[in-house]
């Protein structure tokens, strides 16, 4: 590692253990694997240029594909297709495979010191991580966004500080194993909590502070138990390298006896005439012909995203839960419950008798620990099969959508509106499967893109218009295959393209070509 990087990182190592614990617990490099535990799966490759590492955020390109590190490749290469070379897909991919670049280590904007990591934007001091927005001091985490800072193996938060091991979370400070959090400060051991300060080993609490084993303390006595329990989990986490997760600490199964819960489900809708509409509406934009139903696309417009199944809740109801989303899909199924039962089951408490040390807490802790995927905020109107959702109309079979509307089979929709089959995209209309983009607008197969428009089949590009099949390029409009072509032979061209491209998913309600695997080698 860089020594200023070493450097910056043990120190803030540091600071967030005394944050945390009142005190330093040694290095980092004894809690390496512990923080890299709740990371997703990444592609390490490597370079066709240097044979040094390349990492890549998403492990779903083809093995036998070409990588380069961003720091190597050169922008707008041109490839110099001729005509016969781009007549159409089959003939265009053939052309490209032994051409193309799958890019990697992408430090982008006014980052630096940066290592081991993908996707970092405007970020600073940051190693073995991806998705890295407008951050610093960032180690072992992923889609850590909005000015956050000393953050250690955590992720799919924004605008955290002083972290350690969280998972889904915004606005919070000084918290530790726990996770979906929202607007909280001194988390420890909890889940589902939003408003919240100085809690321990509690689940699905709103507006609440000085709880341990969701009980109610005074303020003095939270105080010494909470340094009590700090200190105990401290020595041994210092001990051993790792303390057990939330997960591990909690029972799998339930006990024989359920709570009675009464809960308040808002009515939502179920209507998915509005987003069959919307769908239609980008699919005729992209392809200039009416698309068949989503639900015969499903498979296909799922391909490369979050997948959300629906499963049995403890009461008896029905919830979603992702299936390849990390940590967030191995949440103890049996005690999975929706939003609404989670605030429900947050009245239940132990006693004091049960709160006095960590091991008397846990075994307490069949009472009161349920988990949910869901979180529900905003005003939210027809949204279905869709755990999380904030202020967002007509969502249909995603995972989150927020400040989103007219979305089907995307997994995650931040500022955005019709798009589908997408994974990760941030204020962008009008598109279909792209990934990991900012600010797309009518684009379709887009991996690792920025202000692109009607665009198609694109890598780690930006400020696209009128382009497709094009990699690594900036600034450039009428390219196809990283090639120039006047106005009206791009048009011709591009509507042959599409038209084949329509007419294969409309007869097979697939595609065998996409944006991870045009660049695979014979």
């Amino acid at each position: 590692m860089d020594p200023e990087l070493e450097r910056a990182l043990e120190k803030s190592w540091a600071g967030t253990c005394r944050a945390l614990f009142g005190r330093e617990l040694g290095g980092l490099g004894k809690y390496e694997d512990y923080l890299s535990e709740y990371l997703l799966p990444v592609a390490k490759r490597r370079s066709h240029a240097s044979g040094k590492e390349v990492i890549v955020a998403r492990d779903a390109y083809p093995q036998g594909a070409r990588f380069i590190s961003e720091d190597e490749l050169t922008t707008n290469r041109e490839y110099g297709l001729n005509i016969n070379e781009i007549k159409d897909i089959d003939s265009l991919v053939a052309a490209l495979r032994e051409k193309l670049e799958y890019s990697g280590n992408r430090y982008l904007g006014n980052s630096a010191h940066v290592e081991k990591s993908d996707i970092i934007l405007d970020s600073q001091f940051v190693y073995n991580s991806t998705n890295i927005e407008q951050s610093s001091h960032i180690h072992s985490s992923f889609m850590i966004r909005r000015g956050s800072k000393h953050v250690f193996g955590s992720g799919y938060t924004a605008n955290g500080e002083h972290l350690a091991r969280v998972v889904a979370g915004i606005n919070l400070h000084r918290c530790f194993e726990s996770h979906f959090l929202g607007d909280s400060s001194d988390i420890y051991f909890s889940f589902n909590c939003v408003g919240c300060h100085d809690l321990l080993f509690s689940f699905g609490q709103k507006n609440q502070s000085h709880l341990i084993g969701n009980l109610r303390l005074p303020k003095e006595k939270f105080r010494d138990l909470k340094a009590k329990l700090l200190a105990e989990i401290a020595e041994e986490l210092e001990k051993n390298g790792r303390y057990p997760s939330l997960y591990e600490l909690c029972p799998k199964g339930l006990s024989s006896t359920l709570p009675k819960i009464n809960p308040q489900t808002p009515e939502v809708g179920s209507d998915v005439e509005p987003v069959e509409r919307g769908f239609a509406s980008t699919y005729s934009i992209l392809f200039r012909k009416q698309p068949r139903r989503i639900s015969e696309l499903e498979g296909w417009l799922g391909e490369n995203t979050i997948r959300v199944e629906e499963v049995k809740t403890a009461f008896g109801t029905t919830t979603c839960i992702p299936l390849n989303f990390g940590m967030i899909s191995e949440m103890p199924r049996k005690r999975t419950v929706r939003v609404f039962d989670a605030l429900e089951l947050g009245k239940l408490a132990l006693d004091e008798r049960e709160i006095g040390s960590v091991s008397s807490i846990q075994k307490g802790l069949d009472k009161i620990a349920y988990f949910t995927s869901e979180f529900w905020a905003g005003e939210n109107r027809n949204v279905m099969q869709n755990p999380i959702v904030l202020s967002s109309v007509n969502i249909y079979k995603g995972f989150e959508a927020t400040y989103s509307e007219n979305t089907a089979m995307t997994s995650i929709s931040l500022h955005s509106k019709y798009v589908y089959g997408c994974n990760r995209v941030i204020e962008s209309q009008f598109s279909l499967k792209s990934y990991n983009s900012l600010y797309l607008n009518r684009c379709f197969e887009l991996d690792g893109c920025l202000k692109c428009s009607d665009s198609y089949f694109c890598h780690n590009s930006e400020a696209l218009q009128d382009c497709m099949f094009c990699f690594n390029m900036k600034g450039r409009r009428h390219h196809i295959g990283n090639t120039p072509l006047d106005k009206e032979t791009y048009a011709k061209t591009k509507g042959i393209l599409v038209g084949q491209i329509a007419d294969e998913i409309d007869k097979t309600k697939s595609l065998k070509w996409d944006i991870y695997n045009i660049g695979a080698m014979k």
